[in-house]
């Protein structure tokens, strides 16, 4: 970088006059792709595939710039020494609050800072957290039952599968729900920084401490720290993390003392492979302090009947900015025919782009730009779901009802697995001509009574 660029740079942190509210995201104002800040404190943007949010811009630096949230709710940006620059609403800074409505330039990208839309409080995870399928809801069940007690709780699930939304579901429902939720993306700490990021530094404990600083453990003293992809951490630094674990004390890199702390951990990991085993990435005696409840998430094509719900659920929290919109026939097809292997954030981000590019009727080619993608759609990937003679639309809950009524045998056990009424799910079991598992003759002495469930 330049010393003229360097000596234009500003240092500004004082607020200029703009909508009111709390950043919740950043949207790129070309492709339409929203960023969402969740509940942890501090996020890192780059081009590299470590980074909290990725940027496809060759223009953009590997870690190009810092993005926290103080404790009031407010943001600062923070820039990375990157090569190009960072640059807020034309200016180039080192430090500066991002403010809604601000743009943020990184690269050739510009990302525009999004408040909540609409006036209402948040929803909780648990209702953030959508989807009907079996294996889905038993796991969050599983969350819920072992929420209050204060084990550390391992989650397991492909990227993109809603890991960090589980994590808050069991923050919400524990008894530390009022204290600190504090998220950590292991794998976008710069390795050397590791052990000062988790448990923080004295000032001038290494080049660049030009303060004190308190670690994410402290940070989320009396609340919950979640540790999201823990198989990044290098194995060389597990020891220390299972040393704090294990004596509930931390002492940060340069200091000569250590202070208790009361939190509770829970880990995520997208590597599997040997997990528990000599062979895994994460050590033996981590992995059993860890995984005291193991919790698994189902990737997005294994609950395809969920995407209906999850498709009309983000359209409507984009309808406030973009307008409402419609999904064509052959773009419900398209969906349901897509493997998905980045799960419910790749959905997320390719609604985002349609709804953001596309017109009021939103086709395959506003979900799938791609032309190659989409050829291989329409000739050579059969639909995951048969579409039959309805509305591709209604294709998702006839799926999960037929699903439903084989696992369950009743009509009330498979309304109730589905949380739908079970008057509802009769009226549409009759107009859809689905039926129940047949019953087994009454042995004689039984009466009707016993059938009544149905």
């Amino acid at each position: 970088m330049s010393e003229s660029f360097r000596e234009s740079r500003t240092e500004s942190m004082t607020p200029d006059r703009r909508r009111v509210g709390n950043v919740v995201a950043l949207r790129d104002q070309t492709t339409g792709e929203v960023f969402e800040l969740d509940e942890r404190r501090r996020w890192v943007v780059g081009s590299s595939p470590s980074c909290d949010f990725t940027v496809r811009d060759p223009f953009v630096s590997s870690r190009h710039c810092l993005i926290e949230r103080r404790p009031g709710g407010s943001v600062v940006v923070r820039d990375n020494d990157s090569r190009n620059g960072t640059f807020l609403d034309g200016n180039p800074i080192e430090a500066a609050e991002l403010r809604v409505g601000a743009h943020l330039r990184v690269g050739r990208t510009t990302l525009v800072a999004v408040a909540a839309s609409g006036g209402g409080e948040r929803p909780t995870a648990l209702e953030s957290l959508r989807g009907h399928d079996p294996v889905l809801r038993a796991t969050v069940e599983q969350a819920v039952r072992a929420a209050p007690t204060d084990c550390s709780m391992l989650i397991l699930g492909e990227t993109g599968t809603g890991k960090d939304l589980l994590a808050r579901v069991i923050h919400e429902a524990s008894r530390r729900a009022d204290g600190p939720f504090v998220a950590v993306n292991c794998g976008a700490i710069p390795r050397e920084l590791i052990a000062s990021e988790l448990f923080g530094h004295e000032k001038g404990s290494f080049t660049g401490a030009a303060d004190s600083r308190d670690g994410y453990f402290i940070e989320a003293n009396n609340g919950t720290l979640f540790l999201d992809e823990i198989g990044e951490l290098p194995i060389e630094l597990q020891p220390n993390l299972l040393r704090a674990l294990e004596a509930k004390r931390v002492r940060r890199v340069g200091g000569h003392s250590d202070r208790a702390i009361d939190v509770r951990i829970v880990a995520a990991t997208n590597r599997t492979e040997g997990l528990g085993t000599e062979s895994s990435r994460m050590r033996l005696d981590l992995y059993h302090r860890l995984a005291t409840v193991v919790l698994s998430l189902p990737p997005l094509r294994e609950r395809i009947a969920d995407l209906g719900e999850l498709v009309e659920a983000m359209l409507q929290e984009l309808a406030p900015e973009f307008g409402a919109k419609h999904v064509s026939d052959e773009a419900w097809m398209a969906l349901a025919g897509y493997g998905w292997p980045g799960n419910v954030r790749e959905l997320r981000h390719a609604i985002a782009r349609a709804v953001a590019l596309g017109g009021d009727e939103l086709g395959p080619r506003d979900f799938f730009p791609d032309a190659a993608m989409r050829q291989r759609l329409s000739s050579t990937t059969p639909p995951l779901i048969d579409v039959g003679a309805i509305a591709p639309y209604q294709v998702v809950l006839r799926g999960a009802m037929e699903q439903a009524l084989q696992t369950h045998g009743t009509i009330r056990a498979a309304a109730a697995s589905l949380g739908m009424p079970k008057s509802t799910f009769a009226d549409r079991m009759k107009t859809w001509q689905l039926h129940t598992r047949r019953k087994p003759r009454l042995p004689l002495g039984r009466t009707k009574a016993a059938e009544s469930e149905d």
